[in-house]
This record gives structure tokens, sequence and C-alpha cells, in this order.
């Protein structure tokens, strides 16, 4: 139970992680009845029309071109059910991050806690500075030297400080897309069903490397993707994203269980050109265990 528990919640955060972006081959069967020759959805408010998916997107673009920082939260929850014959198990899985991000020079502050239930809880801190990487779990600081570790988080860091590479995933299901107001916000709305997160899901999961890839890429393989909801808001005013929400449906069946998970992740961004440094704590200078 634990071995499959940990298996999925690899393939669940890749998926979640990729939860925005679809390839150019959205599902033309997405519940929300668009064709991928069908206009967005506008609604209005008052009679005041709010720009379509494709105007918001231009208008994100350019936004984005002066980005120099900003802060991300993020939480999530998961939730798995494995059934073997007539015994059913069912894990949670919650998980908070916080992030501040600086694009050039690259730089990264990012703090993680995940709760697992009987897998028990984990802590982690990490750096990703000129000084190098620095990570803090169990209370112990080390500083990264595998070059493919180091690679990996420097993509991952590069990816979150860049949202006009989200903006791109997000174009591609612009037909997909309702656009709505809500109070300060502009917000886009996709209800998404089908199998087209896959190959996403393995290409970040090739990155991420380590001795489970190979079966997590085949639960991945093996997921059927029931519904996926995605609500992306972008400041009236700035027209840079200020919260996004993801939520999954998936079954699948592996080693002989029936499999079912239930995601959804809240995420918010702030303090966009506010953050000047990002320095590694003394302590971590000090103190870190080179591996």
């Amino acid at each position: 139970m634990k071995k499959m528990v940990v298996l999925l919640l690899g393939a669940v955060l890749a998926l979640g992680l990729t939860g925005c972006g679809q390839d150019k081959k959205a599902d033309n069967n997405a519940s929300s009845g668009a064709g991928s020759n069908a206009p967005a959805t506008v609604e209005t408010s008052e009679d005041v029309a709010v720009p379509t998916a494709d105007e918001l997107f231009t208008k994100m673009t350019d936004a984005t071109k002066d980005l120099k920082s900003l802060s991300m939260a993020a939480s999530s929850k998961q939730k798995v059910v494995i059934k073997v014959g007539e015994e059913t198990q069912e894990q949670n899985i919650e998980m908070e991050i916080k992030s501040d991000i600086i694009q050039d020079p690259l730089a990264m502050m990012q703090e993680l806690h995940m709760s697992m239930g009987d897998l028990g809880n984990q802590d982690v801190t990490q750096y990703v500075t000129a000084d190098g990487i620095y990570m803090q779990t169990g209370g112990a600081w080390v500083k990264l030297t595998d070059e493919t570790m180091m690679a990996t988080l420097k993509d991952a860091a590069k990816q979150s400080a860049d949202p006009s590479q989200q903006i791109e995933q997000f174009k591609s299901i612009a037909n997909e897309m309702k656009v709505t107001e809500d109070g300060s916000d502009f917000v886009l709305k996709a209800n998404l069903s089908g199998d087209n997160m896959k190959e996403l899901a393995k290409s970040l999961m090739s990155q991420n490397g380590g001795e489970n890839q190979a079966d997590a890429m085949a639960a991945i393989d093996q997921m059927k993707i029931e519904n996926i909801n995605i609500v992306y808001s972008i400041n009236k005013e700035t027209y840079l994203p200020s919260k996004m929400s993801v939520e999954m449906k998936m079954d699948m069946e592996a080693e002989g269980q029936q499999v079912s998970m239930e995601m959804k992740m809240d995420s918010s961004f702030s303090k966009y050109n506010e953050i000047e440094a990002i320095e590694v704590p003394q302590e971590a200078l000090d103190n870190a265990i080179v591996q």
C-alpha cells in the first residue's frame, strides 16, 4: 500500500504541476462543448464587455515582459482510494508550498510542508542562488553538487519565475475557456476531460529522474482522466496572474488494484517586482554537508 501511494503521489504531483499545461491537441470533447474552431465564450457584467481569452492572453504576455520577481503560495489536497477485492484503503495527502523567485540572475527560496498520514510528514526548505543550491530536511542542511538534481531544480525555478510559459500553455486551450469577471479580476475557466495531459506529465517526470521513474511513467499511462477544472484569475489593472485553482479526478488499475484519485490545488501570486534579493542563510553556508 505504501509503495503504491508514494508512486501515485509522484504521478499526481506531476499532473498537478502541469495542470494548466495542455498540448496543441487539446481534447475537443471537453465538457465545455466548444469545438476547436469555436470562439472563446465571453460573459459580460452589467453590459460591460470583457476581453476574449485570446485578447487577455495577449495583454498578459505584454505584462510579463517586465517581470523581475514574484512570490507564490500553493496548497494542495490529494485523496487516493485503493481497492483490492473487498478491502478499501484511503490515503490523504496535503501539501503547502511558499516560494520567492527572482528571474535574473535566477534565485529562488522555497518552503514545502507535506503531510502524508501514516507515511509521515516532511518539511523541506531550499535555496537556488549564485552561491549554490542548498536544501534543509530533517533539520540538516546540505549543499547539492549532483548535476542532474541541480539542473532539475534550476529548470523548475525558471518555469516558476516565468508566467509567460504558463500563458503559452493556456493559449492551446483558449477555445475551451470562458472569460468572466470577479471583482478586480478577469477569470478564465475551463472544464476539460481526456488523456491529453499524459505526455506533459511524462516529460516533467523524466526531468525529475529517480529510481521509481519508470514505474511512475507506467502509472500515468494507466490513468483515465475523468475531469479537469481550471480557474485562472488575472488582475484587471496589471494583467498579471493573481490566483489559480486546478481540480482533477482520475482512475486507474495498477498491480491488480482499483485506484481512484482526486486532487485540488490552489495557488496565489503576489509581490510582483518587490523581491530584490534572495540570500542563503549563514547557518546553511556554515554547516551544509556537501552531497
